[in-house]
């Protein structure tokens, strides 16, 4: 996911009744937008993640996107982006799943190594080996958890203001490949008949 800072489709609106408020747009892929929002309650800044609606058509599909939630929910380490919460609201006339995310300020580690290439040629060794370290840490308590993050990459890792990497969306990678795995299952269905 990009952070363009762009508004997006949910910058203005809230959820929750009116608890979460939508903000910025921190970054969008094909399955769902990520928002800075403010929590009223919590008085301070979080992250949400949406599905894009046509996913929030599907119950089935909101169902699994809960319960990812949920066991991500019980990942708790330093260099896993925590989970607070998670629901479902109306926006304009769209059923909204969301999650609730602690809010990272830093920056993907994307864009952490290509700035570092095109300052020294490639990434600092020294600096390499404590962002493998960290991504490998969360990497270890996910496993211990049964929890397979399944689309690891650059973009999937925020590197915080004091440098700390801190891996992030373990659930739409895998509740995608689930879901891709039964619409590949349907299609060959079809085939045979």
């Amino acid at each position: 996911m990009s952070q363009d800072g762009a508004q997006g489709q949910y910058a203005g609106q809230s959820l929750a009744g009116g608890r979460y408020q939508l903000r910025d747009l921190l970054g969008q892929g094909g399955m769902a937008s990520v928002h800075l929002a403010y929590d009223s309650v919590l008085d301070r800044q979080v992250a949400i993640k949406t599905l894009h609606s046509e996913l929030g058509r599907e119950p089935a599909f909101r169902e699994r996107f809960r319960r990812e939630a949920q066991a991500v929910a019980k990942l708790t380490h330093t260099n896993i982006v925590s989970v607070f919460d998670t629901g479902e609201d109306t926006v304009g006339a769209a059923t909204t799943p969301y999650i609730v995310m602690e809010y990272v300020e830093g920056r993907p580690l994307g864009s952490v190594l290509d700035a570092d290439i095109r300052q020294f040629g490639a990434m600092p060794a020294d600096k390499a080996l404590k962002i493998t370290a960290d991504v490998l840490a969360a990497l270890e308590i996910s496993q211990e958890m049964g929890l397979v993050h399944r689309g690891l990459n650059s973009g999937n890792v925020m590197m915080s203001k004091l440098a700390v990497g801190k891996v992030m969306y373990f659930l739409i990678s895998r509740a995608a490949l689930s879901r891709a795995w039964r619409c590949c299952g349907a299609v060959s269905r079809a085939r045979r008949s």
